[in-house]
């Protein structure tokens, strides 16, 4: 007999509740517990997923390049790529399997498989209407995708390369963190649930422009979004814009996003630096590695 949907529910996505995004609670939980149930009930490891979402990506991303049904068919191996992503954790929090080192390839995986999805499409809208604007649209996304990520880690890459390198004691902000409740008690074993109960209050669907910005920019949605444009593209005629002629759905899919994109990388570093988050931040790092155990992290490995 199989895992009940419950039991699957509660050990697979519950302790990583907290850290989920617009994606995940709109369709991102329910999608991916579909195939985290096959692949538990055949007792298959998480790595299947996780090579599995990478193909995906990288094959999604390159079939953008073509057109009509070839890029409906990329569009969905992207839908896929979001999926298997979640499948993995999911397989893996149920297995009881935890390889920290998993974390750098999927990491890895993402900053390579989201700019080369701006780029492919830009190249398949681009065959379709030859625009010397699409390869700009695709640039700017692109290039505001990995920004916008770049910057949300640079206290951490920069916590770990020069603070713990050469920090053998506590120190004096660490224990000002750990005095204004920056400190942390045990957690799970699972570094997802590490990661959403240290960071920052968990997101919640309500009727406000947080919620609205989030569906507005969030890349995984934006996926659902192009297999909707690339399926437009082929049953539908082309669209006739002022200023920008007859031209694709993806290729109003691919302007819209080289438009919100670099908006909201500009808005996260102007908030980034009034609010001086990067301080905030490495201060609260500082706490976290106080409680830092390196057996654990071995254990994990």
């Amino acid at each position: 007999m199989g895992a009940s949907w419950k039991d699957l529910r509660e050990v697979c996505q519950k302790p990583v509740r907290a850290g989920n995004d617009v994606a995940g609670l709109l369709f991102g939980d329910h999608a991916s517990l579909v195939v985290t149930k096959v692949l538990v009930d055949l007792r298959l490891s998480p790595n299947y997923a996780s090579i599995g979402f990478l193909v995906c990506g990288l094959v999604g991303a390159a079939m953008q390049v073509c057109v009509e049904w070839g890029a409906v068919l990329g569009a969905f191996l992207l839908v896929m790529y979001y999926v298997l992503d979640c499948v993995d954790g999911e397989v893996a929090r149920w297995q009881k399997v935890v390889n920290v080192h998993w974390g750098y390839f999927d990491y890895l995986f993402h900053m390579l498989i989201k700019p080369m999805t701006f780029f492919g499409i830009g190249l398949g809208a681009y065959r379709m209407h030859p625009e010397a604007w699409v390869l700009c649209a695709a640039f700017a996304a692109a290039v505001a995708t990995l920004w916008r990520k770049i910057l949300i880690e640079i206290p951490g890459i920069l916590f770990l390369k020069d603070v713990l390198r050469k920090s053998t004691k506590p120190t004096e902000a660490s224990k000002r963190a750990m005095l204004s409740g920056a400190s942390v008690t045990a957690q799970s074993a699972d570094p997802a649930a590490k990661t959403a109960s240290a960071g920052a209050p968990a997101f919640s669907l309500r009727p406000d422009l947080v919620t609205v910005r989030a569906v507005l920019t969030n890349f995984d949605i934006s996926l659902l979004l192009l297999l909707v444009a690339t399926s437009l593209d082929v049953s539908v005629d082309p669209l006739e814009l002022p200023y920008l002629g007859v031209t694709s759905f993806r290729a109003v899919w691919l302007l819209y996003y080289a438009v919100v994109l670099p908006l909201d990388f500009l808005d996260y570093l102007i908030t980034f630096l009034r609010r001086r988050h990067f301080s905030t931040e490495m201060t609260r790092l500082l706490g976290l590695a106080h409680h830092f155990r390196a057996d654990d992290y071995e254990k994990d490995g």
